[in-house]
């Protein structure tokens, strides 16, 4: 379904403004909503436009299907390591929308309707607050292909110990709505059939406060809270070990890792 907007028509998601606040849907339920170059694009433009938009006070983004987000759109990734254009993955670093997110001074809400892994889990530890069904699962699995990305380690800094964060890390390991919960990777769980109900009550709560205070404090807690740079992404993204580990999900056999 392809959403128009005076300034910009979406192919990839679907972008509404209702009652001050913008919804951002993820629309490739197929591919469990992974990203492609043109959807990290999107998100980019429509959280652009919401901030644009003096009638939005909130942002939230959710999933179609079974996912929140899957994280980059392997097949794709693979494509452009295999171009012999030297620019071909640098469309990652222009198109990530993170930072877009953290820095935009409306508040943002990730309302997890289901899958949510890699640059999915980075995209909703992007937003402000974390709004999870329960049947939602939760896991950093990039290592199991060959790919350290810097992004998840730093949003999760502060929020999730870093005893646990590390065995995420180096296992990749999927965990529970609740798990997530109980470590601090997100602010809430609601049963499934609420997930709607709960996110609309908390944007009321979110407006009962001033939007340039809420703005402060995303700066003040933005100035404490570190960040990487999309290039450190690259940088993993180049190695043998990537490509070893595409080529495998691809043929869906196991990685095999030089030791």
């Amino acid at each position: 379904m392809t959403t128009h907007h005076p300034f910009r028509t979406f192919k990839e998601l679907e972008y509404t403004v209702a009652d001050a606040a913008a919804y951002i849907r993820l629309n490739r339920p197929q591919q469990l909503n992974s990203f492609t170059s043109t959807l990290y694009g999107e998100v980019k433009d429509a959280v652009r436009l919401a901030a644009a938009d003096k009638e939005v006070e909130v942002i939230v983004i959710t999933g179609t299907g079974r996912a929140f987000a899957t994280g980059g759109d392997l097949t794709e990734v693979l494509a452009k390591l295999d171009n012999p254009d030297p620019l071909a993955l640098h469309v990652y670093d222009d198109m990530m929308p993170f930072e877009a997110i953290k820095y935009c001074e409306k508040t943002t809400i990730a309302a997890i309707n289901g899958i949510c892994v890699a640059g999915g889990l980075a995209l909703a530890c992007s937003c402000d607050v974390q709004i999870a069904a329960k049947s939602a699962t939760f896991g950093i699995p990039e290592a199991k292909i060959g790919i350290a990305s810097s992004m998840i380690p730093t949003l999760l800094f502060g929020k999730v110990s870093l005893a646990k964060l590390r065995y995420l890390l180096v296992t990749g390991k999927s965990i529970s709505a609740d798990e997530a919960e109980r470590i601090g990777m997100i602010t809430e769980v609601t049963p499934d059939d609420a997930l709607q109900d709960r996110v609309a009550e908390v944007i009321r709560e979110i407006r009962q406060t001033s939007p340039n205070a809420r703005a402060l404090y995303k700066e003040y807690l933005n100035r404490i809270v570190p960040s990487a740079p999309n290039a450190h992404l690259y940088r993993s993204l180049i190695s043998e070990e990537c490509r070893e580990g595409l080529r495998a999900f691809g043929e869906k056999r196991k990685a095999k890792f030089s030791t």
